[in-house]
């Protein structure tokens, strides 16, 4: 998948990366382009108990929103940190875009717990688009 018309999106099941997938998805079609699904799973998780779960879960997520075989592919990594897995994931595979959702922390919460989001723009190296 070392094409330019990648569209990384990492899914972590809530409803705001659902709706940046849909976003993504609209962009690669009109685009001729692809999506790479990706879930970034903690050090704390034992990878090889969850992936296979995990996948059937993105699957689920890729037809509930009608996705075809050739436009998408996934990934399940295990990484300590989540959003410079995702710019590293995106330099590697030369994304055009990350696309991805926003849980909308405001205040005290996105003070102690921090953004994925927000650290992932100031991470990447392609254009970042930040949907809620």
């Amino acid at each position: 998948m070392a094409s330019s018309k990648i569209y990384l999106v990492p899914v972590d099941f809530s409803k705001g990366s659902e709706i940046a997938l849909k976003h993504a998805l609209k962009l690669a079609r009109k685009r001729k382009g692809k999506l790479l699904l990706v879930h970034i799973v903690p050090l704390v998780v034992h990878l090889a108990t969850v992936a296979g779960y995990l996948r059937g879960e993105l699957e689920a997520v890729a037809r509930r929103l009608g996705l075809k075989a050739g436009e998408y592919r996934l990934l399940v990594l295990e990484r300590p940190e989540a959003a410079r897995a995702i710019a590293n994931l995106a330099k590697k595979s030369r994304a055009a875009m990350i696309v991805m959702g926003s849980h909308g922390k405001t205040g005290f919460q996105r003070f102690v717990l921090g953004s994925v989001a927000e650290r992932t723009l100031r991470y990447a190296e392609c254009p970042v688009l930040i949907v809620k």
